[in-house]
């Protein structure tokens, strides 16, 4: 197998089914990442609550000169306070948790975490992508190719720092390639500069004025 089929091609999104598979996997990775949540939630509640009400029990044996009848019916009325107090707990963090997966993805969500599969990290400005560059590579992850990157600029132009109406190839040079961003008077207004590797995948891109 030669190295450009080895390569992942990200082809641009033409269709709207293209577009819905992107959201859907989006959506897929935050319902992943909200699931994460919950049990990292309720393992913590569950541990904390836990270690609080046995400190409870061992302080009220050491420390108070209460017969054992006294003992046990304060500790069933703790147990069921405390089983209360965790229920109520675990309600409220399952809503947060449900509140975040009912999120609609928007653009920059799809591209971060649909297109670009999560593997580059964004830097904002005015919480718009201004740049991003391929940060995976220790997990063992391979940068992407992108084959269209004119018609990538285009789809995704809502996201980035420049507000731009069109794209156009500038020049490339080396491992470099640059793209005039025209506004909607037809002036230039900013550069878009993608670094790519010997292989021709995209290790950064940064958005210029």
């Amino acid at each position: 197998m030669s190295k450009n089929t080895e390569n992942k091609i990200l082809e641009f999104p033409k269709s709207q089914s293209v577009r819905k598979r992107l959201m859907d996997r989006t959506q897929d990775q935050k319902a992943v990442l909200g699931l994460s949540i919950i049990s990292v939630l309720v393992m913590t509640v569950f541990l904390n609550e836990w270690i609080v009400k046995s400190q409870n029990k061992i302080d009220s044996v050491t420390g108070a000169n209460r017969g054992i009848a006294s003992f046990e019916e304060h500790s069933s009325v703790e147990s069921i306070q405390w089983e209360h107090d965790l229920a109520q707990k675990l309600a409220e963090e399952k809503d947060a948790a449900k509140s975040l997966l009912a999120a609609k993805p928007t653009l920059k969500d799809e591209l971060v975490f649909g297109f670009l599969e999560g593997k580059y990290k964004t830097h904002l400005a005015n919480n718009k992508i201004q740049s991003f560059e391929f940060s995976e590579a220790q997990a063992g992850e391979q940068p992407l190719i992108i084959k269209e990157k004119g018609e990538f600029l285009k789809i995704f132009k809502s996201v980035f720092a420049i507000d731009y109406s069109k794209v156009q190839l500038d020049h490339k040079d080396g491992n470099q390639e640059f793209y005039k961003l025209i506004g909607s008077g037809n002036q230039n207004i900013g550069l878009a500069q993608f670094d790519l590797d010997e292989q021709g995948r995209v290790l950064s891109l940064k958005i210029t004025q």
